[in-house]
Order: structure tokens, then sequence, then C-alpha cells
């Protein structure tokens, strides 16, 4: 299916990476032409769409695809598309994903249009509608400028959860998982790192219900602009898919990995000069991050099917071979400026609550020093964290500590090393304790697991380490979010990105600035 109206064709698989690879993994889509998807909707009276959210296409400033749901299958899903002051004169059809949810045995539908060919740095407006429907009030977004035309602003945080309960109650919410989409709101980003563990879904009793209300909670900044995310282990809702993940591959658009099998697992967009490449940490870490004993005891063929939740490896080296191909050509790229990384479990933590992994050290760490990574932003830890520029590892250290090139914690150059950053407190109730720091200062690595199995989870092995590496940390606020602001060019041959961390307190809408620092880096000679 190709659009309608002006703005010509293009295909479908290049910005959305292989959809069949979806139907390939979809108990529902897999059976194309079967009566579960030729089933003529009921047009009168259809339910109005909702969840609204955008996604960058490979191009973030001439590609977007609009998502949303509906309760049941509607007929004639479509994206209306115009400019300000020019009515929406063009047309481009949806297509429709589908998955049964093994818990609950709650059908999801979903709908996805591509945008092609936008103008570059330009706001447009749409409407989503289907027939018999009242039309959605739709959104306006902005796409990224082309090259280094143009500053702009990004905001990221992980682990936000949703702010009320839904079935009964098993999931996390907060207040705070609702206060902090208006707080980015109010910066007006171009668009928004989501470090994985959205919503939760895992370990509710009613994962679809959880899902709406994670889309219903964010769409009212999400409609607007872009909310990127990244797989984090509360995403592997076992049995939706081979590791759990068809839920979160059935609802985003994401750009393509050239892959069918792992299709939206990881990918990259490129706005204005910062290549943005997400990844899925699951498949290298030692932690049993998805591991819980209420789908043990309550997932219908737990046992019978074999499920196992413990999905480290899950690729077979597929994601490291398309990363390290992703950094090399993005470092080889005169058009880049910067690379930045979103995954969720962190490299460094000085905190008793996760740790580091060391299953992200030795895979991942290695080719961020090789390729030149300028900034990593992660969560999984329930805190905020940030590093000096890091590069290599200290000399004799068995954990792989790295090691820092740099001791200014005001401005950072990112040539010399790599800053990582945990923004971990996006809204889960399970924040980071104050007596997980230990004082001195060390870092937490988990260096193993014990032995366990799909019925028991495998216990993780956790050491201190010393942590020269860390440049910050705040312990008094443990809700907030970061916003970056991206020069091209500053005096003196310099690009640089400000920024500024907003924190809070449970149970408050009030972001306020916490910690504020510059990443700064000579401009490549072609600039």
């Amino acid at each position: 299916m190709t659009e309608r109206g002006s703005s010509g064709g293009i295909s479908r698989r290049r910005l959305l990476g292989g959809l069949g690879g979806l139907a390939v993994a979809s108990p529902l889509l897999a059976r194309a032409g079967t009566a579960a998807l030729v089933t003529t909707p009921q047009e009168a009276g259809a339910p109005a769409p909702e969840q609204l959210h955008l996604q960058f296409g490979p191009d973030a400033s001439s590609e977007m695809a609009v998502s949303w749901a509906a309760p049941q299958r509607v007929a004639g899903p479509a994206v209306r598309l115009g400019r300000p002051g020019y009515g929406l004169g063009s047309e481009f059809p949806a297509e429709e994903r589908v998955y049964t949810d093994v818990l609950t045995g709650q059908e999801t539908f979903t709908y996805h249009a591509v945008l092609p060919h936008l103008a570059a740095g330009t706001r447009h407006d749409y409407q989503v509608t289907h027939r018999g429907a009242p039309a959605s009030p739709g959104g306006s977004f902005r796409t990224a400028p082309r090259g280094r035309s143009k500053g702009f602003r990004f905001t990221s945080f992980g682990d936000q959860c949703i702010p009320a309960r839904v079935g009964r109650g098993r999931g996390p919410v907060t207040p705070n998982a609702g206060y902090v989409v208006d707080a980015v709101n109010g910066l007006d980003p171009l668009f928004h790192l989501l470090n994985g563990d959205l919503c939760y879904a895992n370990v509710s009793d009613d994962p679809p219900a959880t899902w709406r209300a994670f889309f219903l909670n964010n769409q009212r900044s999400a409609r607007d602009r872009p909310w990127m995310p990244c797989l984090g282990n509360h995403e592997n809702e076992i049995g939706n898919g081979p590791q759990g993940f068809l839920s979160y591959r059935t609802r985003f658009a994401l750009p393509g990995n050239g892959s069918r099998e792992f299709a939206g697992n990881w990918y990259a967009f490129t706005a204005g000069p910062i290549r943005v490449i997400s990844i899925s940490n699951d498949d290298v870490c030692l932690q049993d991050g998805g591991f819980n004993t209420y789908l043990r005891d309550n997932l219908p063929g737990y046992r019978s099917k074999g499920y196992d939740p413990y999905i480290r490896g899950y690729s077979g080296g597929a994601q490291k071979a398309w990363l390290e191909r992703t950094l090399r050509d993005a470092a080889d790229d005169d058009a880049v400026d910067w690379i930045v990384v979103c995954m969720h479990q962190v490299a460094m933590s000085s905190a008793h609550y996760n740790g580091a992994d060391l299953g992200v050290r030795r895979e991942f760490v290695p080719l961020f020093d090789r390729y030149g990574v300028d900034l990593v932003v992660a969560g999984h830890e329930h805190h905020f964290e940030r590093t000096f520029p890091v590069r290599g590892v200290l000399p004799g250290a068995s954990l792989l500590t790295p090691a820092p090139r740099g001791t200014d914690r005001a401005v950072m150059d990112t040539s010399h090393g790599t800053v990582h950053m945990t923004i971990g407190g996006g809204g889960q109730p399970n924040t980071t304790p104050r007596y997980a720091f230990d004082s001195p200062h060390d870092g937490v690595v988990l260096y193993d697991v014990a032995p366990g199995d799909p019925l028991r989870r495998h216990e993780p092995l956790t050491t201190t380490e010393p942590a020269p590496w860390s440049a910050y940390r705040d312990l008094r606020r443990p809700y907030g979010f970061a916003a970056f602001d991206f020069e091209p060019r500053v005096p003196g041959g310099f690009t640089q990105i400000a920024v500024t961390h907003y924190g809070a307190g449970l149970g408050s809408p009030d972001y306020r600035e916490l910690d504020r620092f510059v990443l700064r880096k000579p401009l490549r000679r072609t600039s």
C-alpha cells in the first residue's frame, strides 16, 4: 500500500524495517488471509482512535510514523496530513497489526501510517480517522532540521510505569508517571528518548490495560513529538512472542534494522548531525531481569510450553554485529557529529540496587570506545547519576572498570570518552533508597548469576569496585528527567550539548533544575 495525495510514494518496508517480521512473530498476523484478518469491522458507531503516538523514521528530517490503537478492528484507518493554515490535503492509509495477549486472551488492534517525504525542520498537522468513528483531534509535529542548520532540544528518562491502577492493581503506579509527561511537555522538545521499562506490563495482572493506560497518559505529549523507546527487562512479557517482546513490537513502528526476526528490537535514526542508536541490553545482560513469580504461577502453558524469561544471548550475536556496523557507519559519516546510545541496563552504577552489568561491559562498551560514542542514556537504576568521559579500563581491573578521561564535572570533552547517564526516575515507585549508596563512594557490579531455571530466578551476584568514573549523583529527589540542548556550532570551533537534570519528590508535580553541565567537542574539519 502506498499513500494517496501529493506526497509521492515510498516503500513501507524501508521505514518500518519489515513489518512482515512482525506478522511472522504474531500468532494472529501469521495467519494472513484467514477469517481472523478479513472479518468485516463494524463501521457504524466505531470507536474513536486512541493512544496516539509518533515515531521518527531513519531520517528524522523527512520521515514520521503515526501509531494508534482501537478496542476492535476498524475499517479504513488512515492519517490526514497537512501544513498549518493549508488544511489536511493528503491521506495516508494505515497498516493493521494485531496480537493476542497470552495471559488474558485479549486481542489488541494497532494501526500505523507512514508519512514520507516530509519537509525538514517544518511543522505538520495531522488527524487520525477510520470509517464510522469520530476523527481524533490529531496532533502537530515538527520534523528535525537537516544537517547542521539549526539546534534543537530533546529529553530522556526511563522506568516510567502508569499513574493509576488497572486490573487488580498488581503493577507499579505513581502520580509522578503522569506529572513527568507534563514536565517534559513544558520544555517542548523535538523528541523524547524513553530508556526502557515503559509501563511494567509484565508484572501486571492485565497487561493490555497497562499498555493502554501508558499510551493514554503519554499521548498528550507523544502525539506531538516522537517518544522513541528502547527495550527494558520489563518489556519481556514471556509468551508474547519468542522473547516476550511482541506487545512492544506490535505497538511501535520503529526504523528497520535489516532483520525480520528482530524488527523493532534495535534501530537507529538521525536528527540533524546526531545519530541516535537504540539497543536491547537483555541480549547481553547477565541479570535475570524478566523473571517474575506471578507469570510463572498464572500464565497458561508456562510449564508445558517451556517458557523461559531468561533471554540472554537471544539474538545469537546478530544485534552486536548490527551495532558494530551502525557505529562504524556513524563514525565514518562526515555529516554525523554526535553518537548517542539509548539503552536500559547500565554499564556503571554506585548503588546496591541492580548494579552495573558486566555483560554490557564485555559486549557493548568496547564498541562504544572503539567508535567514539559521545553519550549513553540509560535507566534500570531508579535514580540520577552521570559519569566523567570514560574510555578503556583501569589497569588490572578484572571487572573491566571504565577509566575516566577527565575530571571537569561542568564541561566534558566527549572526544576523549563516553559520558554515561542513568536517568531511571520516570515514575517507578521503588526508587533507589539512600542506604543503597556506600560511603565512601563505591561502584557496584553484577558480575555473575547463581544457577537458575524457568521456575527459579538466577539470583544476581554482586561486588564493589572503585568508582573514579563517577562525576555526580543525586540522592535528594529520585524522580526526574534530563533535557539536552544541542547547538551545532559554538565559538572556538566546537559543537555542544547543554544538559539539565530536573527532579521532583514523590507526589510532586514541581520538577526543578538540580544539575547542569555541558558536553563539548571540536567540530569535524568538514563542518
